[in-house]
């Protein structure tokens, strides 16, 4: 090959080198922070809420409770039982509130800051829902009811859809010291109009059945 075919060659290459080098510099230079860490909650859109709006046909019994290392199963009369359509806007909610492993003091649909100190979830939750239960524009598609001694609870007239079924059990009674007293339960349901689904499972997963 000529000689000044070879230093074009080498010019290319060069060139080309430095690009790519810029290009890795940008990428882990301090300050910029990927579209993920960047996602903001989803915008209220009351669009996807009009079909639950309305009374259905479909009805839900089961039975709320917490798992403990011994197998026994922590109820808690009254504990509020909520049925959340799914969308959008309460899947966020859900995912930081609830089915995550830790969240955030922030990390909440009001607000737009995903990085303080992670809190446990029972701690977000105990914020959480009250805060969706304050939320104005939800409030016509929230259904809660409370379960009853042994942890049982009904719902009735529900139109089909997707939903949440979440529960925070507070104060459970147990006589065994690897009892948890507080806890989440929850339970992701696909319902069909008219359906009538019965005993439903509803706990925290420590006992392998969600």
């Amino acid at each position: 090959m000529p000689l000044r075919n070879r230093l074009l060659c080498a010019a290319v290459i060069l060139l080309l080198f430095g690009i790519l080098w810029s290009n890795k510099v940008q990428a882990t230079e301090p300050g910029i922070v990927s579209p993920a860490k960047t996602a903001q909650p989803p915008v209220f859109n009351e669009k996807d809420l009009f079909a639950y709006k309305q009374k259905g046909r479909s009805t839900l019994t089961g039975q709320v409770f917490l798992g403990s290392s011994s197998g026994k199963a922590i109820t808690q009369a009254g504990a509020p039982v909520h049925l959340i359509p799914m969308t959008p806007y309460t899947r966020y909610w859900f995912d930081h509130a609830v089915r995550g492993i830790s969240c955030s003091a922030t990390g909440n649909l009001a607000s737009a800051e995903t990085t303080a100190v992670p809190k446990p979830l029972t701690d977000c939750a105990q914020e959480a829902l009250p805060q969706l239960r304050a939320e104005k524009r939800l409030a016509p598609y929230l259904r809660m009811t409370r379960a009853n001694p042994t942890g049982h609870f009904w719902f009735t007239k529900i139109p089909s859809g997707r939903y949440y079924i979440v529960s925070l059990i507070q104060g459970g009674s147990g006589t065994h010291q690897d009892e948890e007293p507080t806890g989440l339960a929850w339970l992701v349901l696909d319902l069909e109009a008219g359906e009538k689904v019965s005993n439903l499972v509803v706990t925290d997963c420590k006992t392998n059945l969600c």
